[in-house]
């Protein structure tokens, strides 16, 4: 039974965290820099612009650096050259360094078993990505330029967020996603995206892709993330005190740390809200079967094995079998 547990504790923190993906023309789930340049529609990007995105791709960064000198004397007031700027020394900062340790890497990426005269294993190495400190920080520094001369380039701003991101500055990540919310009040969610364009519903594309990057702060597992989630949760139920992911997530902050009578009532008001969302039957379920709320737990699991997902139904089914034993 101790590994049936083990299995479907780990699907019940994968159920954990609602994550919800933005639509409103994002290319990719961190905002900003290298993974949502892409070749533009739009009438008001640039030449300059299109022409470095076709030297980012060739991966020549004398050229790039060349043609950034040139483009700087008449791109102060393109905010796509701000942008150009930070992919440009980001590209640089990202490093592969070769890791050489006793155990073997826990992402699951390929290592090269080291092994002594008998064969037996006594290593690894195997390559990990690295930051330059001095490299990102330029980066950092063009996307604070391009923020102040554009600030409502919502992209500039979640740039720095990814950057923070790829740092592990879980702190500033999350220092700057508040500073997101606190301006989306101020100028009522009206926010530009890349190349210009203007989102068509800046409130929901805020909700959705902060809660990208809660999901980012959970699955992180570290503990100076963590505490960010009930922050940035509490500020997003300032302007939607119904919504029901944000609800979640304060509960999942107190599962976290085995507070499961803590997380009970935030789950029970998501369910009030929304008495079909399985992450929070799920969550109900779990946070029951530990406090050893044998008819609670089977109550929200018997709702879970009605869930359209077969993880879901398979989750519902292994939990139920499991409360039969509580007492």
């Amino acid at each position: 039974m101790k590994n049936s547990f083990k299995v479907f504790w780990a699907m019940a923190l994968l159920f954990m965290v609602h994550s919800v993906h933005a639509q409103a023309n994002r290319t990719q789930g961190d905002a900003g820099l290298t993974e949502g340049l892409g070749e533009s529609k739009s009438t008001n990007v640039s030449e300059e612009y299109t022409a470095f995105l076709r030297l980012l791709r060739s991966k020549d960064t004398a050229a790039q650096r060349k043609f950034l000198a040139q483009w700087s004397g008449i791109g102060q007031q393109d905010p796509e050259y701000y942008v150009c700027q930070a992919n440009y020394y980001l590209n640089l900062a990202q490093k592969e360094v070769i890791q050489m340790s006793t155990t073997p890497p826990n992402n699951g990426q390929e290592a090269y078993t080291l092994q002594d005269s008998l064969g037996k294993t006594v290593g690894y190495m195997y390559s990990m990505p690295s930051m330059d400190d001095e490299l990102s920080a330029n980066s950092r520094y063009w996307l604070n330029k391009g923020i102040a001369r554009f600030p409502r380039r919502l992209d500039l701003l979640f740039g720095k967020v990814h950057l923070f991101g790829l740092l592990h500055q879980h702190d500033s990540f999350s220092i700057t996603i508040l500073q997101a919310i606190e301006k989306s009040v101020d100028n009522d969610f009206q926010w530009q995206w890349s190349k210009g364009v203007e989102l068509q519903d800046g409130k929901q594309f805020l909700f959705s892709t902060c809660q990208d990057y809660i999901a980012k702060l959970f699955y992180s597992q570290d503990s100076l993330g963590l505490i960010w989630i009930e922050p940035i949760s509490l500020a997003l139920l300032e302007i939607d005190p119904k919504n029901v992911p944000c609800i979640s997530n304060l509960a999942v902050s107190n599962m976290m740390l085995k507070r499961w009578s803590e997380a009970i009532p935030y789950l029970e008001k998501a369910y009030a809200l929304n008495s079909h969302d399985d992450i929070v039957l799920a969550n109900l379920g779990y946070s029951h079967f530990q406090l050893q709320n044998k008819s609670q737990a089977q109550k929200y699991y018997k709702l879970l094995k009605k869930s359209k997902d077969a993880q879901y139904r398979e989750l519902a089914d292994e939990m139920l079998k499991l409360s039969k034993k509580l007492k």
